[in-house]
């Protein structure tokens, strides 16, 4: 490896490493905000915990939820303790997989290449990427849906087989009697997600 080669890696990572230290700036404070700002935001901290991130070339953030005033504080550097922390191997591996629209999936994959380490609850990460995403909405919803040519989308009592489908009035809800079913969607995140309801953390 040539000198000239060399100063430009180290400039590479030098760039990095600062605009990970910037991004995490922005997304600690910009939480920390959000939290006072929003009440929804606020309705998902529900208990205590540290999160951190970091990367093994230096930067680092670590934030404080406080489950009872629903709050959350933000410090530079490491945790003493945290409950959760993802860990990169470098800076820059650090800023494309945060800023990447499939970042949870793209940590997980690093995760099991080894070039990430996700310490504690790994459920955690899908919460604390859903509050992130309030202050950066990176990975947001796709193009909106349409039905599909040629789908059966009302009913044509001309159609074969009719005579089978069973049309029951439209509603907007479940009935709010048929608690079993109740039961059964609030344990669907996807479901509860998609709606726009609050989701808390595991």
């Amino acid at each position: 490896m040539t000198s000239q080669v060399r100063r430009r890696r180290r400039a590479s990572d030098a760039l990095a490493t600062a605009g990970l230290r910037v991004l995490l700036w922005w997304l600690g404070h910009g939480l920390v905000l959000a939290a006072r700002l929003s009440a929804a935001l606020r309705s998902q901290i529900t208990r205590s915990l540290t999160v951190e991130i970091s990367a093994d070339d230096g930067p680092a953030r670590h934030w404080d939820f406080d489950g009872q005033r629903r709050r959350v504080a933000t410090s530079a550097g490491r945790a003493a303790t945290p409950d959760f922390a993802v860990r990169f191997s470098s800076s820059g591996h650090a800023l494309r997989d945060l800023v990447s629209p499939d970042a949870i999936d793209a940590i997980m994959r690093d995760r099991i290449d080894g070039t990430v380490r996700v310490e504690g609850n790994h459920l955690l990460l899908m919460w604390f990427r859903g509050l992130l995403r309030k202050v950066v909405p990176i990975g947001g919803a796709g193009p909106a849906r349409r039905a599909l040519p040629g789908a059966y989308v009302e009913h044509d009592p001309a159609a074969n087989g009719v005579e089978k489908i069973i049309i029951e009035p439209a509603v907007r809800q479940l009935d709010p009697q048929w608690t079993g079913a109740w039961n059964a969607r609030a344990k669907l995140w996807i479901v509860r997600g998609t709606n726009g309801e609050p989701l808390r953390e595991p």
